[in-house]
């Protein structure tokens, strides 16, 4: 991780199941600290996801690490994820939380994340792994502690995602999820001038979750949060089965202590807020430039994320 960047993170997450694989690696790194977590619209249901978040900080957070709640629905519009991946990730099935938390604070997500945002002494970097309901509206001005703000989400020149359920479907098959239940917010988030570094569906496309990985990883991580973040991986074998689970925030998360693990370039993106093709992202002509995954080294980003629970896990051998 380079010099200049904090090595403080606020993570604002939808807590499905990718999220808590991107959380796990994050508690378990030397030298990542989670300063809080903030709860988006997204997967998991809002109060749901944010007891699960709170169990998870009580049974392997070094200390304490509050979490607040977000808006339970979107900026405009309906569209949701679908209800059985909702269900998933409200439920997390097979996945062992203690029953004792912390409960979230009062405060709201976003006030919270405007009032610490604001504080320029205190440089931060943000990873968001839902819909960007909670970022809509931040500029380098209102947030100047922001170092980076790290967005998994967008499809530049791939395919998109939305296109099984029978709930949603985007009909330009162009539209990845994160974007697509809250159009409007990551518009108005890739229109401002925030430092962003996108990890899009072009990158996280090249780093499929596969069976002998979940197999090996069960075998390996043998600690606290690596026993959890087995238990994560055996709840999605039915998809990396299929062929059809990736390590969406996961890499994303792994970005923030290596950033070698993708490829980026520098170019405008911008988002659809409405339509047809609500949700679809595009390399653009004109407006502020960010750093865009545009690929990703799969099995280096197998060797940096295994790396903290082989550490970690030495200490219970």
């Amino acid at each position: 991780m380079p010099d200049y960047l904090s090595n403080h993170i606020i993570v604002d997450t939808d807590a499905g199941p990718d999220d808590l694989l991107a959380l796990g690696y994050l508690l378990v790194h030397p030298t990542i600290q989670v300063e809080a977590i903030t709860i988006s619209y997204g997967l998991a249901h809002a109060d749901r996801a944010a007891i699960n978040i709170a169990r998870v900080v009580a049974a392997f957070a070094t200390g304490h690490i509050p979490v607040y709640i977000g808006d339970p629905e979107p900026s405009s519009g309906d569209a949701a994820f679908p209800r059985r991946w909702r269900k998933l990730s409200d439920d997390l099935p097979g996945v062992r939380l203690p029953k004792a938390f912390i409960p979230p604070e009062e405060e709201h997500a976003v006030s919270f994340l405007r009032r610490r945002l604001s504080r320029s002494s205190r440089p931060v970097r943000v990873l968001a792994l839902g819909a960007l309901t909670n970022l809509a509206g931040l500029t380098r001005a209102t947030a100047p502690a922001i170092q980076e703000l790290v967005i998994m989400g967008g499809a530049l020149t791939v395919s998109g995602n939305v296109n099984d359920s029978e709930e949603f479907i985007s009909p330009t098959a162009k539209a990845e999820w994160n974007f697509f239940v809250d159009p409007l917010a990551a518009s108005k988030v890739f229109s401002s001038d925030l430092p962003i570094t996108l990890i899009p569906l072009d990158a996280t496309n090249q780093v499929p979750v596969k069976i002998p990985f979940i197999d090996q990883f069960g075998k390996m991580a043998r600690c606290p949060v690596g026993r959890m973040t087995t238990e994560v991986l055996e709840s999605v074998r039915p998809y990396a089965e299929q062929g059809v689970f990736y390590a969406w925030d996961p890499l994303a998360a792994v970005y923030l202590a290596h950033p070698d693990v993708v490829h980026l370039l520098r170019f405008p993106v911008t988002v659809k807020p409405s339509g047809s093709d609500a949700g679809t992202s595009r390399k653009s002509d004109t407006g502020n430039k960010f750093s865009v995954a545009v690929a990703a080294h799969g099995e280096l980003f197998m060797r940096y994320f295994v790396k903290p629970f082989e550490i970690t896990a030495r200490a219970y051998s």
